[in-house]
């Protein structure tokens, strides 16, 4: 039995639907607060795709009391740290610092969420600026990769597109089309307000309150209409960049099945973690010494989950050059399939232990524990502490993992292939090849 660590947290719900979190630490001296939005591209159109991006610049670009230097500074006065992320299905801004500064900190990131003016001049400013930052994106085969494997695992469906969105649709946003998302997108029920670190509680939700107990609620947003998932659909798809010597390589495959609300459950999100762990996570992981070690086909090579509300993938990234490229997919294939038959119990020992470090260590710095705790919300609607979460890592079962491999090799899977002399059709070549390998009879 582990030993409870940390504690409990404390989740409120307001009247208007605006979720509060607590996750006191009082082992440490700093603090992290944010204000996370359900609302990502997943929630945009072709037509719109980009603008929750644009809104995450623009939101710092003043506010009905401050000016962006004002906001800057505010924040740096107090040395604290200032960010925000925009992602599949969610957005979040959030600032990290002294726990004495909590309500502080707290009140700053607020008035940029619910005050934000979005001034004309600002926003054609920083649209070039966003736009610069596309085109950089675009042109780094690694992260072009990353938006390929999207579409191919998603296809023509809002999650397939890219969170940066298109240089066209960047150019073309104007200060009404941030209005009217906001308006529609940034309501009560679709907020967590959250802060991890030591902090007085009461004083800090009884600021948090007072913040958002009038921030206007949507009737039809919010906790109790969670987004139906997308369709997988496995597609292989290539892009060629001249200027490299390497092909950049990414395969996935969906975690199934679903929970009974339509969401992984939590004990199948940690057995899939354990799953890309036990295969290529670590020098000594199966696959990663195979690849490199033995084999020598890459240098870089890894397995990881991809998740979030209502999606869970198990991914695997690798780089090596265009003659190695057929040898390193049938290599991983044959490795994939080789899982379906027998979980080692020494790797699942190792994977078991690295996944436990992982949620340790997250635990001990603010903003890792306020991140995994608002996407557990978002998850599952509630946090679990690190304690019950060790235990139940503890709990899963080699038959478990086995089948994590068994039921995700079922399905084709969704590859990507950028860099020197790829093309569509050797895409789906190699796809080709690693449905054949993961098939095989035993």
């Amino acid at each position: 039995m582990h030993p409870e660590i940390g504690t409990r947290p404390l989740l409120r719900t307001l009247p208007n639907g605006v979720r509060l979190l607590a996750l006191p630490m009082p082992h440490v001296r700093s603090v992290s607060v944010g204000v996370f939005l359900r609302v990502g591209s997943r929630d945009e159109t072709p037509a719109t795709n980009g603008i929750g991006h644009v809104l995450e610049h623009m939101a710092f670009k003043g506010t009905t009391t401050r000016s962006v230097q004002a906001i800057n500074l505010d924040a740096e006065r107090l040395g604290a740290d200032v960010n925000a992320y925009t992602g599949k299905d969610s957005t979040g801004y959030f600032m990290t610092g002294l726990g004495a500064h909590a309500q502080q900190l707290l009140g700053m990131t607020a008035d940029i969420v619910l005050h934000s003016t979005f001034p004309e001049v600002e926003l054609q400013r920083e649209l070039e600026v966003i736009r610069q930052e596309a085109i950089e994106y675009d042109e780094d085969p690694d992260d072009s990769g990353n938006d390929l494997l999207d579409r191919a695992i998603w296809g023509a469906h809002p999650m397939g597109m890219p969170v940066i969105g298109t240089v066209e649709n960047i150019e073309g946003f104007t200060r009404h089309d941030l209005v009217r998302h906001v308006q529609r997108h940034y309501v009560a029920n679709n907020t967590v307000v959250v802060a991890a670190g030591h902090f007085d509680v009461d004083a800090w939700v009884s600021c948090a309150e007072d913040l958002f107990k009038a921030m206007p609620a949507s009737a039809d947003r919010g906790w109790s209409h969670p987004p139906t998932p997308a369709a997988y659909t496995g597609q292989a798809v290539a892009r060629r960049f001249t200027q490299v010597s390497q092909v950049f390589l990414n395969v996935a495959y969906p975690v199934m099945p679903m929970g009974p609300d339509g969401m992984p459950s939590r004990r199948l999100r940690l057995a899939a973690a354990l799953a890309a762990h036990l295969f290529g996570c670590g020098m000594s992981a199966p696959w990663v010494d195979m690849v490199r070690e033995r084999l020598g086909l890459a240098y870089t090579a890894d397995a990881s989950i991809d998740s979030g509300d209502n999606w869970l993938n198990f991914v695997v990234h690798a780089v090596t050059t265009p003659d190695k490229i057929e040898a390193l997919v049938q290599a991983t294939g044959e490795l994939l399939h080789a899982q379906t038959t027998r979980i080692d119990p020494v790797h699942l020992e190792r994977a078991k232990n690295q996944l436990t470090v992982s949620y340790v260590r997250a635990s001990e710095r603010p903003f890792a524990t306020m991140e995994r705790a608002v996407e557990e919300l978002w998850a599952s609607g509630s946090v679990t502490l690190l304690a019950e979460t060790m235990a139940l890592i503890d709990d899963i079962r080699a038959e478990e993992v086995r089948d994590v491999f068994v039921r995700m090799l079922a399905h084709p899977p969704a590859l990507s292939i950028t860099g020197k002399g790829v093309s569509a059709k050797s895409a789906r070549h190699l796809a080709g090849c690693l449905a054949a390998s993961v098939l095989q009879k035993p």
